[in-house]
C-alpha cells in the first residue's frame, strides 16, 4: 500500500508557541503519543484548551488493517493506532 493522506482522531492542547498545538494519540496497547503539530494540520469544532479537545491532525496512512494502522504524524514519528481512529481522505 503507498502512503496515503488521512487523519486520526486525538486530543489536542493548547501549545506553548501560537502556530502548533499539542496532539494525544492513543496506541495500540494502550501507550500514547504526544507530539506537537502545526496549527493547520489539526481540526477541531472548538478552541483548543488547557483541559484538551477532541479534534484530528492529518497524518500519511502507511498501512491499514482491519485492526491497527501505521500512520505517520507531521512532526515524522511513525507509531501503530486502532484502526478505527484512522479517516482515509
Amino acid at each position: 500500500m503507498t502512503a496515503t493522506l488521512g487523519h486520526i482522531d486525538c486530543t489536542l492542547y493548547r501549545s506553548a508557541f501560537s502556530g502548533e498545538l499539542v496532539v494525544c494519540v492513543t496506541l495500540v496497547g494502550g501507550g500514547t503519543y504526544e507530539g506537537v503539530a502545526p496549527k493547520h494540520y489539526t481540526r477541531s469544532m472548538y478552541e483548543p484548551a488547557k483541559s484538551g479537545v477532541h479534534g484530528t491532525v492529518q497524518v500519511y496512512v502507511l498501512s491499514k488493517g482491519r485492526k491497527e494502522a501505521r500512520v505517520r504524524v507531521p512532526d515524522g514519528e511513525v507509531f501503530s493506532i486502532p484502526a478505527d481512529k484512522v479517516h482515509v481522505s
